[in-house]
Formats: structure tokens, sequence, C-alpha cells
């Protein structure tokens, strides 16, 4: 493994399929929840109550070189899931850091936004957005 953070100390899954040909940004896996915890709620007494939120999902965004082989794979499932409503299933995403051992589960995911697909004179990655119901995350000690 490398000294510091590369992608290749990364494996994200989709239904077991390993994920490859990421683009070179700071953000090319990106897993963030979809909302808070809860929040509190105050009264006219001025007293506050935290209420919990039953929300736990979360939106995965991954960013992908142009001509990467993995593009074919994503928009394949992307294509079963918009042109096969009532068959289509959500799917299973795992992400694990080999380096530091964090590991995420997200369970229910679906593709939301289609991705744009640029062309010209520079360098052109294809985002790939999904929304999980539910996200599970384990987060380790470090290296």
């Amino acid at each position: 493994m490398s000294k510091s953070f590369s992608l290749e100390d990364a494996v994200l899954t989709i239904d077991g399929t390993e994920i490859t040909g990421y683009e070179n940004a700071q953000d090319a896996i990106s897993i963030a929840p979809i909302g808070d915890d809860g929040d509190i709620t105050y009264g006219i007494n001025g007293k506050g109550v935290f209420v919990h939120s039953c929300n736990r999902g979360a939106t995965v965004t991954i960013k992908t070189l142009q001509h990467s082989e993995t593009n074919q794979k994503l928009n394949q499932l992307r294509n079963a899931q918009i042109n096969n409503p009532t068959t289509a299933t959500g799917k299973l995403i795992t992400y694990k850091d080999l380096r530091n051992g964090d590991e995420f589960l997200l369970t229910g995911c679906w593709f939301t936004t289609p991705p744009t697909h640029a062309r010209g004179t520079a360098h052109n990655g294809v985002t790939w957005t999904f929304k999980a119901t539910k996200a599970e995350f384990d987060i380790k000690g470090g290296l």
C-alpha cells in the first residue's frame, strides 16, 4: 500500500462488482449523510426537546474517467433501473478503505441524478449519483 491515501487503497463495489477507473479528483468517492440526526424543537415556554430523525440515508457520488469501462457498467445498471421501474431493485454499495479499515455499507441505493457528458480539449469526468435508503458507517481509529 502507498504511504499516503490513494484510490488504490479504496475498494467500492456495487452489487459485488468492483468499481474502478476513478477520476483524479479530491472527491472521486463521496458518501454524505442526507440529513441531520435530529433537531431541537422549542415550545412556547422556550424549552427545547431533541427530536430524532428517522433518516438514515446517504448520497453517494462516484466520479470516473470519461473513457473508463466502469461507465458502461454503470450506464447499463442505470438503464435497467429507469427502463424497468416495476422490476428494478435498489443496489448494495460497499466501501472499504484498505489503509485505515473504514467500512461503509449502503443499502437500497438508486440512481438519482443522470450524469452529464461533456467533451472538449481537456479531461472530462463522469459523475454518477446514488441515494441510499440506509447508510452504516464503521469508522476506525486511523492508520
